[in-house]
């Protein structure tokens, strides 16, 4: 029996939400002012804690200047690429995020 990796859609939703608002040079300040939510909201978004209502995602879309279908169609291509993604792709982000976090902590102690 295979193991599938499942992609997690709220960290996912989260990475798109972030690269827009960063894209169009926004603070999480001055997009949930706009988006007319609270600013630990947008924080818990990006970082894939909560999800977002239709009326939130409509709102974030308005405040960024993007169709809310955007920004759904953007998270579905990377969940759907992540979710067919061999295991040996998987394998390999691990490698590559377990080297990663060795440096950081090699050099942390330099």
């Amino acid at each position: 029996m295979s193991s599938q990796h499942v992609p997690d859609i709220s960290a996912i939703f989260g990475e798109v939400l972030y690269r827009y608002r960063v894209e169009r040079d926004i603070s999480q300040e001055e997009l949930a002012f706009e988006a007319g939510v609270d600013r630990t909201f947008i924080s818990r978004l990006e970082r894939g804690v909560r999800q977002p209502t239709i009326t939130t995602l409509i709102g974030l879309s308005q405040a960024l200047n993007v169709s809310a279908a955007d920004m759904v169609k953007e998270a579905e291509r990377l969940y759907l690429k992540r979710a067919s993604g061999s295991s040996t792709d998987i394998k390999e982000r691990k490698r590559a995020y377990t080297k990663r976090r060795s440096k950081a902590k090699d050099d942390a102690r330099k």
